[in-house]
Formats: structure tokens, C-alpha cells, sequence
């Protein structure tokens, strides 16, 4: 009598919960044997009764540690927190227990302590497959394990996120989506787990969501509802922190942002994204005004995150104005998927800063002739990227790539444009150094690269685009004392097509420059990699664990 007495409170609670006043804390415990009101001696128990709740600013959400939910948490609509009042997700209990742990996936799964079952599985080189924990699985699909949709002025603390499968789906672990909202202000996520995402590892024909809207944690503004005759406000994301968070095996990619208000003349393809893909008749419409669909996102901050083992890319900032990626550890990056990826990278983005960041171990897909597997890109439609004080080492496809290899859209080349790659060092990267398929001035200076022997500094692929780059005061050396200038890649010129100025050359050929080379044993190679650690502060800088 007193269970059932306490359900129909809970019903009642749900039902009215758009007019009553949330508790100003809510305490969830999914490992409790009754359904509870939200107190911390009388939890709730289960991710329904918490979606039936709309929540008012200055909530707080608190998971107890050592439990695991399983479904997804996606708040009601109208869910939003307001400035100096935010929603806030954190924990609860013994501090000597695991995180709390939302599991949208498996019906269960096997248990991976350090991660060393997954480790286990991973394959030194080249592709490595996906390794599911899932035993069982009910077959039933969550888009992401916590999905925050048009709401705003939320903080996430503390969590575990997983969403695996036996079967690839379109699964994220953090989805926060904005559609016909306007502005989304003020979402921090901060010493988050995501792991074992089971999403997409290429696009299908016939299948809407793209690969690249799968994996670990997406912020993304969609257009789905909207076509001729329906118009849809502008919408985007401003104040987004992702800090001190986790990201490890998840497909198809790590940490990243989309906006379907991205058309703009000499941006990213129009045609990927909502109304425009797959309706070339509603591009052709918008194409006289595509100036004002740009509609970026602001404030937008990765910094000192953990990404490893990712199947596509680990991140990618797109359709932003000034966003900093700074700090962040990455490697194991393009394990899995077919298509072309990298460790960190802006499309369709003015004034991105890449700073202070470590990747390593980016894969290389031999099948792909041409294929990416740098550290970082300044892809099509952007504009004065900077690359700084970066370390690179042990990426299959090199440091750098400048990418305007493709179209808008509306008939123009998508340009990387007024890009700076500045005192970054890159140690035993592979295939190439830099790589040019496409810009439109660019300069690469003060930086420190040390190769061995098979990898040249340049490889041009000619896209008809301008090609203006300056490298100066660089230090290029080759251990090897075998170094090669440039590789051309179908008929695409010779190094002389570049500005080089000031640049010195240890174990490479004459040619760049007049009076330059010198051999490569005149170089102390660890001495001048730990100069380089010592002026640019790297140890301080760059990514540290909590």
C-alpha cells in the first residue's frame, strides 16, 4: 500500500511538474530498490522519472556515485537554468566510489577495469577494430546517454557517459542540440567520461545522419524541420567550456560542433547539412542570400581534455567565429573509419586558435593515396586559423595540412585562408610534414620539425587555388642526413613555387634556399626539442591530468 501510495505521488509530481517548483536539489539513484521523491534518503531510481520533470534555474541534479543508469537523460522542454543561476549536473556519496555512470546502450556489459580489455584489443598500427563491453542488448536506440535539446545555462560535472552496442547506430554520449531557438548561452562540461560509443563509421546512401554527428560529445544546431514555406530562426551556441573531460573509444568522431547555418561564399559545402542536402532545388532558392545564412557560434572553449582511441576525428570546431582549442591531449586518432580524418581541425570557421595541444599516433589508411592523418587542418571555408606552439609526433600523415579542396556549394572555391602555423615541433611525423591541397596565403614560421629520412617537408596536390605560402625562420632537420624537400603529388610543381626565407636545413639537400644546408650532425636534436619545451612553456601549458 505504501508503494503504490508513493507512485501515484511520483505520477502526480510528473504530471503537474510544468507548474510546481522543482526541489532546488534532486538526488538520483538508480541502484534503489523504491522509487523515491528526489530527497537524498528517498532518491529516484530511474532516468523516466527524471525526464518527466521540468527543472527550474539553480537546480541541482546530483547522480550517487558507484550507480549506473541505464537508458538516456534528456530533460524536459523548457529545461533551462538562466545567468547566475544555471542547472547543474554533479555527483553524490562516497567519494571512494566510480563516477556515476549513464548507460544508454547495453542491456549489460563486461566490466574493463583501466580500460585494459580495450586496450587489449587495439592494434599498434595502422586500422584497429571497435571493441564492445555489450553482452546483451535489448535492441532498443538513445541517441546519446545525456541529450540536452533547446535548453540552456546548464553545467554537467562528474559523469560517466557510454553508449554501446552490438551494432553500429547514430549514438553519441553528450549531444547538446539547439534547433529554431536563437542564441544557447552558458553550457560547461567539465571532468566527464565518455567511452565505448558504438556510432557510425561513414556515411550510407539513404541514411540522413551524417557519420560525423556520431561518437563522443557534439554540440550541434540543426535545421531537420525546416523547408520552403517553413522558415526557422538563426540559431547557434555562445559560452561553451569542455574542460578536464575524457574521451576514449568511441566512433565516428571525438569532440566536436555543427551548425546547419553554415552557407556562406567560399565556405564549407552548403549541400551537407539540412535543407540543402540532398535538395539542390532549396540551395539554388538561398543561394542569392547565402551570405546571411553564416550564423556562427561564439565563445567556444576545448581545453585540457584526454581524446584517445577515436574511430574517426578527434576534434573539429566548424561554422564559429574565435573558438580556442588549447591544451588537449590526443592520440590513436582515425582508427577505424574509412574516410579521410585528423587529430584537430576547423572547417567553415574565422579565427580559430590551436594552441598548446599534444597529438600523437594518428593513423594513416594506406588505401587512401592522398589520405589526411595530420595533427591538425585548416580546412575549407576557414579564415586566420593559427596553429601555435603545438606538439606533434609520430602522426602517419604528418603536421599540417591546408585543405580548399572542395566547393561552397554555391559555385566558388571553399578557401583556407590567411592561416599562420607558428613555433609548433613536430618529431618523426610520417608521409609529410605539410601538406598543400589548397590555400590562399599562409604563412609557416619559428617552428622546429625533425624527420628522419622518408618524409619530406612539402607535398602539393594542385587544386587550381593560389597557393601563396611563406615558410621562414623554420629549423628543418633530418636525422638521416637524407632529407627531401618536396614531393609532388600528380604533377603539382616543385618546392620553388613556395616563399622560403631564413629557414635553416640540417641533412637536406641544397636548393630551398642559398647557403642553408648544412649536415645534419651539426644539429643537437635533444637539445634544441628541450629549448623548444623551455620557451614556449609546453610542460606548463599543455595538458595536465586532474
Amino acid at each position: 500500500m505504501k508503494f503504490a501510495t508513493l507512485a501515484l505521488m511520483l505520477a502526480a509530481w510528473g504530471a503537474q511538474a510544468q507548474a510546481a517548483e522543482t526541489p532546488p536539489v534532486l538526488h538520483i539513484d538508480c541502484s534503489a530498490a523504491a522509487a523515491g521523491v528526489g530527497s537524498l534518503r528517498q532518491p529516484l531510481n530511474s532516468l523516466a522519472q527524471l525526464n518527466a520533470i521540468r527543472f527550474q534555474p539553480g537546480t541541482r541534479i546530483l547522480f550517487k556515485r558507484g550507480a549506473t543508469c541505464h537508458g538516456s537523460f534528456r530533460p524536459m522542454a523548457g529545461s533551462s537554468g538562466a545567468p547566475g543561476a544555471p542547472i547543474v549536473v554533479d555527483s553524490y556519496g562516497d567519494t571512494a566510489l566510480p563516477r556515476p555512470a549513464i548507460a544508454a546502450g547495453c542491456l549489460s556489459s563486461r566490466r574493463d577495469p583501466q580500460q585494459a580489455l580495450t586496450e587489449a584489443s587495439k592494434q599498434p598500427d595502422g586500422v584497429s577494430p571497435y571493441h564492445t563491453l555489450c553482452t546483451a542488448d535489448d535492441g532498443q536506440f538513445n541517441r546519446a546517454a545525456l541529450h540536452l535539446f533547446n535548453v540552456e545555462h546548464w553545467e554537467i560535472n562528474g559523469l560517466e557517459l557510454s553508449n554501446d552496442g552490438l551494432e553500429e547506430a547514430g549514438r553519441l554520449g553528450l549531444l547538446v542540440q539547439l534547433e529554431d531557438f536563437g542564441t544557447g548561452h552558458h553550457y560547461r562540461v567539465n571532468d566527464v567520461l565518455v567511452h565505448h560509443v558504438r556510432g557510425y563509421l561513414k556515411d550510407e546512401p539513404g541514411r540522413a545522419l551524417a557519420y560525423k554527428a556520431t561518437g563522443g560529445m557534439l554540440f550541434e544546431v540543426t535545421r531537420d524541420n525546416e523547408g520552403r514555406g517553413v522558415r526557422q530562426k538563426k540559431t547557434n551556441f555562445d559560452d561553451v567550456l569542455v574542460e578536464n573531460s575524457e574521451i576514449y573509444h568511441v566512433d565516428g568522431i571525438g569532440l566536436s560542433n555543427r551548425s546547419a547555418w553554415m552557407c556562406r561564399p567560399r565556405g564549407a559545402p552548403c549541400g551537407d547539412f539540412p535543407p540543402y542536402k540532398n535538395n539542390p532545388g532549396y540551395l539554388q532558392e538561398t543561394a542569392a542570400q547565402a551570405a546571411s545564412e553564416f550564423y556562427p557560434s561564439t565563445r567556444l572553449v576545448f581545453r585540457n581534455n584526454k581524446i584517445h582511441d577515436i574511430g574517426g576525428d578527434g576534434i573539429v570546431v566548424r561554422t564559429a567565429v574565435a573558438p580556442l582549442v588549447e591544451a588537449n591531449l590526443l592520440y590513436d586518432i582515425w582508427m577505424r573509419s574509412p574516410g579521410n580524418s585528423a587529430g584537430a581541425w576547423a572547417i567553415n570557421t574565422d579565427g580559430a586558435v590551436f594552441q598548446y595541444n599534444e597529438v600523437h599516433g594518428v593513423r594513416l589508411r594506406p588505401e587512401i593515396e592522398s589520405g589526411d592523418g595530420m595533427a591538425f587542418d585548416a580546412d575549407m571555408g576557414t579564415r586566420g586559423t593559427r596553429i601555435y606552439a603545438n606538439y606533434s609526433h609520430g602522426n602517419a600523415g604528418g603536421l599540417m595540412l591546408f585543405c580548399a579542396c572542395g566547393k561552397d556549394g554555391l559555385g566558388q572555391q571553399a578557401m583556407a585562408e590567411d592561416v599562420v602555423v607558428e613555433r609548433n615541433l613536430s618529431v618523426n611525423d610520417k608521409r609529410r610534414a605539410i601538406m598543400v591541397a589548397g590555400l590562399d596565403n599562409a604563412v609557416v614560421s619559428g617552428n622546429l620539425i625533425v624527420t628522419n629520412g622518408a618524409t619530406p617537408l612539402l607535398e602539393s596536390h594542385d587544386k587550381g587555388t593560389r597557393d601563396v605560402l611563406k615558410l621562414r625562420g623554420n629549423q628543418f632537420i633530418d636525422t638521416s642526413g637524407t632529407g627531401a624537400l618536396y614531393r609532388a603529388f600528380r604533377n603539382s610543381g616543385s618546392h620553388a613555387r613556395y616563399a622560403w626565407s631564413g629557414n635553416s636545413f640540417h641533412g637536406y639537400p641544397a636548393g630551398a634556399e642559398s647557403g642553408a644546408a648544412v649536415p645534419a650532425a651539426q644539429a643537437d636534436v635533444p637539445a634544441l626539442i628541450e629549448q623548444w619545451f623551455t620557451a614556449t612553456r609546453f610542460r606548463q601549458r599543455g595538458y595536465r591530468p586532474r
